[in-house]
């Protein structure tokens, strides 16, 4: 895919016009950085990512991006080594010190499992995760119609 057609497809035409391309745009950024700073939010999404390990489809509309997920588990690995770093050398006090640990587990422990049930439905499902792939890649986004072959056929899998 030419680089013309992948900026068509995020930057339609009129895009600065239109509320629905910045409502998405705003929405995903949130979710993301939402999934990132504070994943213990996500623990009903979390619930049914397990539920549903075996269905690719509900995998792939989980709240927070896959990668907000692998972000979190990044940044709170981080944080947590940043913390053992300031406790050893500015005596944190202890409560506090027990509270952030606390909190970068259960985000860790969140995203991690986020991780590796996508992971895992991912290697067992490879050609129902390729069709979503496709789906992603190729069909039209806010509301503009379909223009090539591709945009057509991602359009009636998506149905």
């Amino acid at each position: 895919m030419r680089l013309g057609s992948k900026l068509r497809g995020e930057f339609p035409l009129g895009w600065w016009r239109s509320a629905r391309w910045w409502i998405t745009g705003i929405r995903e950024l949130a979710l993301s950085t939402a999934a990132t700073v504070a994943t213990a939010v996500f623990v009903g999404e979390v619930k049914r990512a397990v539920r549903h390990r075996d269905e690719p489809r509900t995998l792939a509309r989980l709240s927070g991006t896959f990668e907000g997920y692998v972000a979190s588990l990044l940044a709170n690995s981080a944080g947590l080594a940043v913390l053992a770093t300031m406790a050893i050398e500015d005596g944190l006090p202890v409560v506090l010190t027990a509270l952030l640990t606390g909190w970068c587990l259960l985000n860790i422990g969140i995203s991690a499992t986020v991780f590796v049930v996508v992971a895992r439905s991912r290697i067992r499902q490879s050609a129902a995760w390729a069709e979503l792939d496709f789906v992603e890649q190729h069909a039209p986004k806010y509301g503009r119609p379909p223009e090539t072959i591709e945009e057509y056929r991602a359009q009636q899998l998506q149905k």
